[in-house]
């Protein structure tokens, strides 16, 4: 989510949607008696589809319109079984859908929510990393692609331990 469709909380902390209602619904649902195990199942489940960066890469291509397979493969650099593969997921979780026209096989985007989510998280890795480099007295001037890269355990905090 872009910061045209944030604004700053009231302590300037932290970036928040601009539609308090939305902002609100898991702080409610959670604090009056949380949520029903099936349902979390169901947002885990979503969560994990976009655990995977070619899914995320797939989904990103598609958000120009409708692909077909071969395009989709052009654009990721992945194998056409890797891709396939990985749309069947995305598909079989509600994310895309699909249309097949003779031998070929166009995918569309099913549900358009999920480019709010990546929005949302794309701002805060953005944030985080701002936030990394004003801390090591880098300036605000160094482009996300400047810094180091972080390893897996960094993100999953499954490094070894001291």
């Amino acid at each position: 989510m872009t910061k045209e469709r944030l604004q700053p909380v009231q302590d300037g902390g932290e970036w928040q949607p601009r539609d308090p209602e939305s902002a609100t619904r898991w702080k409610q649902i959670s604090s009056e008696g949380g949520f029903p195990d099936p349902l979390l199942e169901l947002i885990a489940a979503r969560f994990r589809l976009l655990g995977e960066p070619l899914r995320l890469k797939l989904l990103a291509a598609l958000t120009g319109g409708e692909r077909s397979v071969g395009e989709l493969v052009a654009l990721t650099g992945a194998s056409q079984p890797n891709v396939s593969k990985h749309l069947a997921a995305l598909m079989q979780g509600g994310l895309v859908k699909r249309r097949k026209v003779g031998t070929s096989i166009y995918y569309t985007l099913a549900d358009p929510s999920v480019l709010t989510l990546c929005d949302i998280v794309c701002a805060g890795v953005q944030e985080r990393f701002t936030t990394l480099a004003q801390t090591l007295q880098l300036g605000s001037a160094m482009a996300l692609e400047d810094l180091p890269p972080v390893e897996e355990s960094e993100i999953s905090g499954s490094g070894p331990r001291q």
